[in-house]
């Protein structure tokens, strides 16, 4: 069975206000109310404060938990109720508009007319602009429902659209989405939706059908991106339309719509935080954004990171950034093509010199350990001379050059060194020494035959 939003609605805060502490799932059948009977409705609210609405309840539907009062920058609050005006006046009258408005719901027995529920929750409790924040309260049956999954749907919060028309219409079919077509309604209920009902000038199809519907099906299609038809059924017999459905084509994600707001929201978050923009910057760009579009600010953005990572800005980002929104700064395609030849020019640059330094590394290894090779081996023939042929070796030591750079590390003079041959400054230096003169004398006698 087909629900709409507002059943959704309805029934979950009729869930929540139930005396007898049950679910209407769960109730007796004699109770005899029915889903279908369910009804919900938004009265007194313009397009522009429904938009208000919309905004608040999005930042009460982030937060799982219930919460007192909710907090908002007074800045992101113009920024996703996509205003350019700086007028509070006006704010706070949408505010007043919002908060003398209802949801008013009702739910009638199929079977006996007389058994009715009917109820009426404030769309905002109290709300105040101060120290730069928005702060605002929810009823807090209300913030159940609007947490809940099953009242995901309950209103659409994220197009603005130009007539209160549309904006009724899309909340009414967005439930149906899914499916990609709705249920036949019949023309006197569809008139009691849009507010028609008691106008003479909506009483014939062909002109509620000029001026209300196809201007609302026009805005809805320009506006979300989905395109809506809608079809006519005759009343049996005549030629007269007595009900109408309407058709998707191009159907977003059911969760397309939060995700749009949600990155509108990070689009702001990123200028705030990343960027570091002041208040008066941005309400520059709020002021603005007929001109500085998300498109224009994500190139603006694009071209200040690539500067940024070039070491081209040397102040602050936040100004960079607002100087290549004004004058319309864009990373070109060819500005990415010399980045990456420059990144792949130093990458083998980079390569080559490590390599380099690895060979470089290796070739010291290997010198370090034949050094101290030689060392080792200078001791072990040195240790295995007898005490003459030791006593020669030590003079002969003192008297070199490189006794010298070893008396002078220990500041002691060469004639000192026998007494300081183990110490760590004069213990490779004689090694070598020892194992260098052994050499010699290896060449030498190999060459003399011996």
């Amino acid at each position: 069975m087909q629900t709409t939003a507002g059943n959704q609605l309805a029934l979950s805060l009729f869930d929540d206000l139930a005396t007898r502490g049950e679910s209407i799932e769960s109730a007796p059948k004699e109770l005899g109310f029915r889903r279908s009977n369910a009804f919900a409705k938004i009265v007194d609210l313009g397009l522009a404060a429904r938009r208000l609405v919309d905004v608040a309840y999005f930042l009460v539907a982030e937060s799982t938990e219930i919460r007192e009062q909710y907090r908002v920058d007074y800045g992101l609050l113009r920024w996703l109720m996509c205003t350019t005006s700086q007028n509070r006046r006006h704010l706070e009258q949408l505010v007043e508009e919002a908060q003398k408005a209802g949801i008013v719901l009702s739910e009638v027995d199929v079977n006996d007319s007389e058994r009715r529920r009917w109820g009426r929750i404030p769309l905002m409790g109290s709300a105040f602009i101060v120290n730069g924040e928005f702060v605002f309260k929810v009823d807090k049956d209300l913030q159940v429902a609007i947490k809940k999954p099953s009242a995901s749907h309950f209103l659409s919060l994220r197009y603005v659209f130009t007539s209160i028309h549309s904006k009724i219409l899309f909340d009414r079919l967005i439930p149906y989405l899914a499916d990609g077509i709705t249920p036949w309604f019949q023309l006197d209920i569809l008139r009691v939706w849009m507010d028609c009902a008691n106008k003479e000038t909506y009483v014939e199809f062909k002109h509620f059908k000029a001026k209300v519907l196809n201007r609302a099906i026009t805005d809805i299609n320009a506006v979300t991106g989905i395109h809506l038809e809608m079809d006519t059924k005759n009343v049996p017999g005549s030629k007269r339309v007595g009900q109408v459905r309407f058709a998707f084509q191009d159907q977003q994600p059911p969760d397309a719509q939060k995700t749009a707001f949600l990155i509108l929201k990070s689009l702001y978050e990123t200028l705030q935080q990343e960027f570091g923009l002041n208040q008066t910057e941005i309400n520059e760009i709020i002021s603005k954004r007929d001109q500085f579009t998300d498109k224009k600010i994500n190139k603006a953005i694009e071209y200040t990171r690539f500067r940024v990572r070039e070491g081209k800005v040397t102040r602050r980002a936040a100004g960079y950034l607002m100087k290549a929104l004004r004058e319309g700064w864009v990373l070109g395609e060819l500005d990415k093509q010399i980045k990456q030849q420059a990144d792949t020019n130093e990458s083998i640059r980079m390569t080559a010199a490590r390599e380099a330094e690895t060979r470089e590394q290796r070739l010291r290894a290997a010198a370090s350990e034949r050094a101290r090779t030689e060392v080792e081996h200078g001791w072990e023939h040195f240790n295995q001379l007898p005490e003459d042929a030791q006593n020669e070796l030590v003079e002969a030591f003192c008297s070199s050059q490189a006794a010298s750079l070893a008396a002078r590390r220990i500041k002691v003079q060469r004639s000192e060194l026998p007494a300081h041959l183990l110490d760590v400054n004069v213990h490779g230096a004689f090694g070598s020494f020892v194992a260098s003169n052994a050499k010699r004398a290896a060449r030498a006698n190999h060459g003399s035959g011996a």
